[in-house]
């Protein structure tokens, strides 16, 4: 039973987690926001804005919920760095945004049109606040609880691994380029919250990514439902290996080449500063 002590610790803690946040998002979802619509009747535009608002909110009080209630100590992961924060969102538009942009100059990409920002904020919340889900689950939660009974590497893999190929579900996804390339953003994204130890600065900075990606008129993992609304209409004008095709340009294999480059970099650096070396606490998180 001893050698079972740890996993069941990781699924009862990834059980609690999930559950917290289930019902701060159904108490938003089903009691906040039809309140709200029924106090104030916003015109359904308005209404779906706040909505999308109003689910991040429900997602980062039910990571707190959880972190006060199941692990008994403060939510340090939520304090607020303006500075870090700040560099992390610029990082991760950056990191995604040269590719796009040095395909663009190649021709793999063709800019067709200019659109209007009618569809920029509506989108750029959903973004956020899945961003702030999916890292909340991965990072704050599973990742940190791996590490805490596993150790580093079990961490930077399992969690990575199980967010790589649940996207495999996603409209033209699939196969092993967007599998490795999900796998090595996802350690990125480890790193960061290795780095950072903050939910804000992890989370920005995988939706300013998604939301780089968007911006360009690019398919996201596979997804082409927003390319209508993006600001910028993009044609993809070169072969599937360089552009990604619909699948987007986390499958473009340059783009590939790159994460796995910068993780690969970022990865030695956390181990020369010893960030790897330590072990969490229940204190620490």
């Amino acid at each position: 039973m001893s050698r079972l002590k740890p996993y069941l610790k990781v699924l009862i803690g990834l059980g609690l987690a999930i559950l917290a946040l289930v019902v701060t998002g159904a108490a938003v979802r089903l009691g906040v926001v039809p309140l709200i619509a029924l106090t104030f009747d916003p015109s359904e535009e308005h209404l779906s804005l706040i909505r999308r608002g109003l689910m991040l909110v429900a997602f980062v009080v039910g990571f707190w919920a959880y972190v006060r209630l199941a692990e008994g100590r403060p939510a340090t992961e939520l304090g607020l760095a303006p500075k870090t924060i700040a560099f992390w969102i610029a990082a991760g538009a950056l990191m995604i945004g040269l590719p796009l942009v040095l395909l663009y100059l190649t021709g793999a990409y063709t800019l067709v049109a200019v659109a209007g920002p009618d569809g920029m904020l509506g989108v750029g919340l959903t973004i956020l606040a899945a961003a702030m889900f999916e890292e909340i689950v991965f990072r704050g939660v599973l990742f940190a609880i791996v590490w805490r009974h596993f150790g580093v590497w079990p961490a930077l893999l399992i969690p990575s691994l199980i967010f790589s190929a649940l996207h495999i579900f996603n409209d033209n996804w699939g196969g092993w380029t967007p599998l490795i390339a999900g796998l090595a953003i996802g350690i990125f994204w480890s790193l960061v919250y290795v780095r950072t130890g903050n939910v804000w600065a992890v989370g920005l900075n995988h939706a300013a990514w998604n939301y780089t990606i968007f911006a360009t008129g690019l398919p996201l993992t596979g997804q082409e439902d927003w390319r209508a609304l993006a600001p910028l209409q993009t044609d993809l004008t070169g072969p599937d290996w360089l552009t990604g095709g619909l699948a987007g340009p986390e499958d473009s294999w340059p783009v590939v080449a790159m994460v796995i480059i910068v993780t690969g970099l970022f990865l030695a650096d956390c181990w020369r500063r010893g960030e790897l070396k330590r072990r969490p606490t229940e204190d620490d998180g």
